[in-house]
């Protein structure tokens, strides 16, 4: 759970940044008496629950390209109009590194082909393409 106390406080984090609750409206819930002394979370506002979710692991870095892409309607001058386009992305080396550094993953992590079937009998195989 990182730097969270246990898994509620880190589900409380998650639901306060992903409710689309203000900052205002987060620090006025962290200070009511009531989640003080009920749930007791370790950050006290906003301002120390930001700070402990920048103690969070970043992954890999995103990087950004601008690209310049021709399109299908004509300017004023009968040329192909251009728009420049952000693209972001991250480097799939570091990607791969990630989920295979993470530990998370272990037990789930397959390195040899495996065949897997339908039924107990084995009979009938099924075939993907993962």
């Amino acid at each position: 759970f990182g730097p969270f106390l246990d898994q509620q406080e880190w589900e409380l984090a998650d639901w306060l940044m992903t409710s689309g609750a203000s900052q205002t409206k987060v620090d006025r819930f962290l200070h009511l008496d009531i989640t003080r002394e009920r749930m007791g979370p370790s950050y006290k506002d906003n301002r120390t629950l930001l700070q402990k979710i920048d103690k969070l692991p970043q992954g890999p870095t995103w990087n950004c390209r601008t690209i310049t892409v021709k399109g299908d309607f004509l300017d004023e001058n009968g040329d192909p109009m251009e728009e420049e386009l952000d693209i972001w992305c991250r480097d799939p080396v570091e990607c791969v590194g990630e989920l295979i550094g993470n530990p998370d993953f272990c037990n789930a992590m397959k390195y040899v082909p495996e065949r897997l079937f339908s039924d107990e009998s084995e009979e009938e195989e099924i075939i993907n393409e993962m």
